[in-house]
């Protein structure tokens, strides 16, 4: 795989996809590269279930406890709702319209979930959070860090894109810089490879700075 790699050759992407993709730009690893975020929600703070306060945007590492699908008794909309705890407490969740996550979650799994945090009769609760199972030794990519938001178009998510530069991203490295070493040290910036690299997976904003400076 290099940079003029067809992005329709990437994992999950079939000719559905790449079609929508077309529409943003994006045919090739290349593209994709240099399809940057416009904003960042940051979801960097992780904090215990019993320490959330309504209104605060976090995420939490929890486990699942239970998950069913079940439909609004007067509006037939399709509700997924769930429970997670970690040692501290307990969470409600909720996602509408997304039969798949009923599928895709299960009882028993470690899962990062990011959201801002709520409060009804219930109690707290997540509303359509983003959500990523604990994989050992993988770094996340949609929770738990300062996660990038992409302009998108009908039939690509967030979650898509992120997925597909995440496939890619090590690619970078191949990007030539345009600019010389000495300009570069002259103007004080970094070089392209690397500010791609931090433009779409920051650590910090202090990087998303340096990143856009470049």
């Amino acid at each position: 795989m290099d940079l003029n790699t067809q992005v329709s050759q990437l994992n999950r992407v079939g000719n559905k996809v790449a079609k929508q993709l077309k529409k943003l730009g994006i045919e090739t690893v290349s593209d994709l590269l240099f399809y940057f975020p416009f904003r960042y929600e940051d979801y960097s703070k992780v904090s215990l279930i019993k320490d959330l306060q309504a209104g605060e945007k976090v995420s939490v590492l929890a486990k699942i406890e239970m998950i069913e699908s079940r439909r609004n008794f007067r509006t037939r909309r399709l509700i997924i709702e769930a429970y997670a705890s970690d040692s501290t407490g307990r969470l409600r969740l909720m996602w509408f319209g997304q039969p798949f996550i009923a599928k895709v979650l299960k009882s028993g799994d470690q899962v990062y979930l990011a959201g801002i945090v709520g409060r009804d009769k219930f109690g707290l609760n997540l509303v359509s959070p983003s959500y990523e199972k604990v994989k050992l030794g993988n770094s996340t990519t949609h929770t738990a860090r300062i996660v990038p938001m992409y302009p998108l178009t009908a039939g690509i998510t967030q979650k898509q894109i992120r997925f597909l530069v995440s496939q890619v991203i090590q690619l970078a490295s191949q990007v030539a810089d345009w600019l010389p070493p000495d300009l570069r040290e002259r103007a004080d910036v970094m070089d392209l490879a690397e500010v791609i690299k931090l433009i779409h997976f920051p650590e910090n904003f202090s990087e998303v700075s340096l990143a856009r400076e470049r």
